[in-house]
């Protein structure tokens, strides 16, 4: 998959973590306030994506459902 920062984006959104864009990264937090992901902007790498959902908590299968 080739998936950048902004599909993830939109996927925590609608999850219901609120979300925070820096210049290089992007924050993903709780909605309690606890941050639960950091994700570097632009393409996404196999093992970075496979950790990102693991912390959001999501499987493949429902990712790409999601998408």
């Amino acid at each position: 998959m080739n998936l950048t920062a902004k599909h993830l984006t939109k996927i925590a959104l609608k999850l219901g973590y609120l979300v925070r864009e820096g210049k290089r990264h992007t924050l993903v937090y709780h909605p309690n306030g606890r941050l639960v992901t950091t994700m570097p902007r632009g393409k996404i790498k196999t093992g970075t994506l496979a950790a990102i959902l693991k912390q959001l908590e999501i499987t493949e299968e429902q990712l790409r459902r999601l998408l």
